[in-house]
């Protein structure tokens, strides 16, 4: 049997039309577990049930914008060797413990035809943070976080098997565990991470953060891949080499710049020659160390790369940690001017963020089109002013994946709605491990249960303003930051001035050139326009190098800035502006404001306040207390310890008050006690009852 743990979850609207709850669930999967002890003990988990096209692999495409798989979700809990889970129905509501489906609501509304079918249960793991809050969660195995079948992951044999339309039981068994790939390198902490072997030029590291250890209670480790220039030489400490921080997805065991994929750049590269082309003539390569992170981390294949109340300070592990080991073993200049950043998308993001929370650590970065800089244009919602994710003031949906026909006419690929809907089959609370779910965990605050304060229902849209607002509180809307901190202690408009360069194109599949947009406003509102070097590239989409650069150009731009802004160059970094009080995105201040403590702090019961004066009788006024955004509140009196009329719904904070004239003891002239019972209600929260104090009413 799978239980739940004694929680009961709230049930809210539905996001589409579902068969109620009194239609027939006619299809039915039972998954059990082979006789092979495949599974020792109980987990946690959630199951994933695809029905792909009958002979092709359900795994070929998942992807929300091709996908022709009909695929379902559904959370279990204590699930042991001998136990059966059994997937029916599906709706919007009771995501928690019921079937969550993707493009289909509901397992009913499968077509009658041959599919082929497979289940995997991904299995989480229980984590007790340092702040006493526990988790359940995926942790990564040098498999880059996969939001299904990764290394752990419980799977049937896909099936080629006949779904008749009507009452039908399917019964498939987990036969298999996927397994940790076959690492050849001998670096610690086994498979996370990775562990690979070193070639010539490409060198890989791996530490035990004691930061991320302490937090998570568990061994936790980052590592990097280290691409050597032509010449080095590990024993000539003279010769030293300033550092290109490659920020990307997970990385595995490639190198940057498609170093080792590619033949051409890994020849090139390792020679030290760019070859000429079109009659010019071979030049020198430049002469840099490039690092590649890889921190896959719990929700995303990367942890983006700063301190956060979800995934924990790995901006530290990789600042104080990381980098100074790198700074170690190899002959780098350990100099703000000499440690660039670049990356695009979630690597833009990385990088751009790294330079602003650590001017005294890195020097300049090169962010393409980065992730959302400012939340006035989350991709496309308007996150400050909008009051659903999904759809705008107009009645329009708000959409989040797009191209364009001959490089004009926009086709969109998917909407905002359909992709949260879509990693919702892959977890709850943000466990899907895909794109709009860590932005959750990265940019939120931590929730009272555990998991991030997402900032809309998942399922509705309906937007929380008090959780978007924590987004900004913890200093991730980075254009509200850099303009909140322009003066003052940090000084940023001085510190940062000519070491951002930021390129876009207006085409942008995912509408991130909006986000880069209203940050370029808003610096050349307090700086001017020559502060933060951008460029918004007409009709060009998401991809490519910096200004869409030939690599070697583009690296060459980058050893152009190290050697200007070095010592001997034409403009010095000085030093005023790489000083420590500039520093942000510390882990303190992120635990105090974001954290469980903080989300404790959020909360208050219930209160009762009596008051009577001969004028004007008794008064009663009650207020609901304080809960989580988006908690669903309802309301009952107490009198003498039972229930007093009818219950009521009620808000956060709002004043209610009670008719003592209503009471049975007050038109007895008895004195009575009451109370005020409030019952709090939130998609995949348990259900929370608070009760005010108690008051003695009467004369």
């Amino acid at each position: 049997m799978v239980c739940i743990k004694g929680a009961r979850w709230a049930c809210l609207i539905a996001y589409l039309p579902w068969r109620g709850l009194a239609a027939a669930n006619n299809l039915h999967v039972q998954i059990s577990v082979g006789d092979n002890n495949i599974l020792k003990g109980h987990v946690d988990g959630r199951v994933v049930l695809m029905f792909a096209p009958n002979g092709t692999d359900p795994l070929e495409d998942t992807d929300v914008t091709s996908t022709p798989n009909k695929m379902f979700g559904m959370n279990v809990f204590e699930f042991g060797a001998r136990d059966t889970v059994t997937l029916s129905g599906g709706s919007p509501n009771g995501t928690a413990t019921g079937v969550t489906g993707f493009p289909l609501v509901s397992m009913d509304d499968v077509p009658a035809g041959t599919y082929r079918i497979q289940a995997f249960l991904n299995p989480y793991d229980k984590a007790k943070r340092s702040d006493g809050s526990e988790v359940y969660l995926k942790f990564p195995c040098g498999d880059g976080a996969p939001n299904v079948d990764g290394v752990g992951s419980l799977a049937t044999s896909a099936q080629d098997l006949e779904v008749h339309g009507g009452p039908q039981t399917i019964k498939l068994t987990f036969d298999s565990v996927v397994p940790v790939e076959a690492f050849t390198g001998k670096e610690i902490g086994g498979c996370s991470q990775g562990n690979y072997a070193d070639t010539p030029q490409l060198k890989y590291v791996k530490i035990r953060s004691k930061k991320l250890s302490q937090f998570w209670g568990r061994d936790m480790y980052v590592g990097a891949n280290i691409l050597l220039p032509s010449g080095y030489n590990a024993a000539d400490k003279h010769t030293r080499y300033p550092v290109l921080y490659n920020q990307n997805h997970w990385t595995g065991g490639s190198g940057p710049y498609s170093y080792g994929r590619s033949q051409t750049f890994t020849s090139a590269w390792d020679k030290g020659i760019i070859p000429g082309t079109n009659g010019t003539a071979d030049r020198p390569a430049p002469k840099l160390i490039i690092v590649a992170f890889r921190h896959e981390a719990p929700y995303y294949d990367d942890s983006y790369g700063v301190n956060t109340a979800n995934l924990g300070p790995y901006g530290d592990a990789l600042n104080e940690e990381l980098i100074p080991y790198i700074d170690a073993k190899f002959n780098t200049v350990a100099a703000p001017y000499a440690r660039i950043q670049d990356g695009g998308s979630t690597g833009g993001w990385i990088s751009i963020a790294s330079v602003i929370y650590r001017p005294d650590l890195f020097g300049a970065c090169f962010s393409s089109y980065p992730d959302s800089l400012d939340f006035r244009s989350h991709q496309d919602i308007a996150l400050y002013t909008n009051t659903n994710a999904y759809v705008k003031p107009d009645g329009t949906v708000i959409n989040s994946i797009r191209t364009f026909d001959n490089n004009t006419e926009e086709v969109v690929l998917a909407t905002v709605a359909q992709e949260n809907h879509w990693e919702h089959v892959f977890g709850t609370s943000s466990r899907s491990s895909l794109q709009w779910d860590v932005w959750n965990a990265v940019f939120g605050a931590q929730g009272l249960n555990g998991y991030p304060l997402e900032p809309w229902d998942k399922v509705t849209g309906e937007i929380y303003p008090d959780a978007v607002n924590l987004w900004r509180e913890l200093d991730f809307d980075l254009s509200y930051y850099v303009g909140s901190h322009w003066r003052g202690a940090k000084n940023l408009g001085e510190v940062l001035h000519g070491r951002i360069f930021l390129y876009v194109g207006t085409h942008d599949n995912y509408y991130l050139n909006e986000g880069v947009a209203n940050f370029a406003q808003r610096v050349s509102s307090l700086g001017g326009p020559d502060w933060a070097n951008v460029t918004i590239a007409e009709g060009q989409n998401h991809g490519g190098n910096y200004q869409r650069r030939d690599t070697w150009d583009y690296l060459e731009l980058v050893a152009s800035w190290v050697k200007d802004h070095g010592p001997r160059g034409k403009t010095p970094l000085e030093e005023r502006r790489t000083r420590a009080q500039s520093k942000g995105n510390k882990f303190d201040d992120v635990i105090r404001i974001g954290g469980h403590g903080a989300a404790l702090k959020r909360q208050a019961k219930p209160a009762l306040s009596y008051d009577y004066s001969a004028k004007c009788g008794p008064t009663i006024k009650a207020t609901a207390g304080r809960w989580d955004p988006g908690v669903a509140l309802e309301a009952q009196w107490l009198v003498d310890g039972r229930v007093s009329g009818k219950a009521f719904v009620v808000k956060q904070d709002e004043v209610v008050r009670f008719n003592s004239a209503d009471s049975e003891s007050a038109k007895k002239g008895k004195k009575f006690e009451l109370k005020l019972r409030v019952t709090g209600t939130k998609r995949n929260y348990a259900d929370d009852t608070r009760e005010s104090n108690t008051v003695l009413v009467g004369r």
